[in-house]
């Protein structure tokens, strides 16, 4: 999930990664008060037509709709509380067909996607059909279209011309030479190196006896294997 955080947010300052910091900065505020603008007017317009959750989130429930239609659902207790879901068709994942438990009191569901992603999968969707209740009231807050207008509406101010600007008074900030990069050469690596990283020393064999200790330019058996092909 942090990953794909990361890769949003990639996403829209494509292109200003390499920018200096002034532009850098100037260019991700400009951005991200034009994406706010766009996303606030998009979700107002939703509210507008009175729908509760994001089209997205609606997309997702009709693809598990689908799926709980070839499902079979066992019923293990009277209440209508617990259930075991058999797959009939392979999903189309790296798992392979199985069953699946479903506790809608406990809410406990073993394929873990409801946990992790806060909306009803088609296990949990064919146990509720099953028992005629409304899944819909499973989907959590956050996909919520009031929710998440609430985060858009909060606008970025436009920043004014510099002479307007009050008068600088605090400190000075001055670039340290030493840390500037040198044009000439690869340069040095920043990335944190893990276990992963650790090769073993493998030690160079000649490339034509396949002999240690050696090149190919100085192989004293070069001229052997010359007068071999010869």
């Amino acid at each position: 999930m942090t990953t794909n955080v990361s890769e949003s947010i990639n996403a829209v300052l494509k292109g200003t990664r390499n920018l200096p910091i002034t532009a850098l900065v100037q260019s991700t505020y400009y951005r991200l008060g034009v994406l706010y603008a766009e996303r606030g007017q998009q979700h107002h317009a939703s509210l507008a037509y009175g729908r509760i959750y994001t089209d997205d989130c609606m997309d997702k429930i009709k693809c598990k709709v689908g799926k709980s239609n070839i499902h079979q659902v066992m019923q293990f207790d009277q209440n209508h509380y617990s259930f075991m879901v058999h797959e009939t068709v392979n999903p189309r994942e790296v798992r392979p067909i199985g069953h699946f438990e479903v506790n809608l009191q406990r809410k406990w569901y073993d394929c873990g996607k409801f946990h992790a992603l806060h909306v009803p999968c088609s296990h949990v969707i064919v146990a509720c059909s099953y028992t005629r209740q409304n899944y819909l009231v499973l989907i959590s807050d956050v996909y919520k279209v009031v929710n998440v207008f609430n985060i858009y509406k909060e606008e970025f101010l436009p920043i004014p011309n510099e002479g307007y600007w009050a008068t600088y008074e605090g400190e000075t900030l001055y670039h340290n030479p030493q840390m500037r990069r040198n044009k000439k050469g690869r340069p040095n690596s920043t990335r944190i190196r893990t276990e992963m990283d650790v090769k073993e020393k493998v030690p160079r064999k000649c490339g034509l006896c396949r002999l240690t200790g050696h090149t190919r330019k100085h192989c004293p058996n070069g001229t052997a294997s010359s007068s071999q092909l010869s």
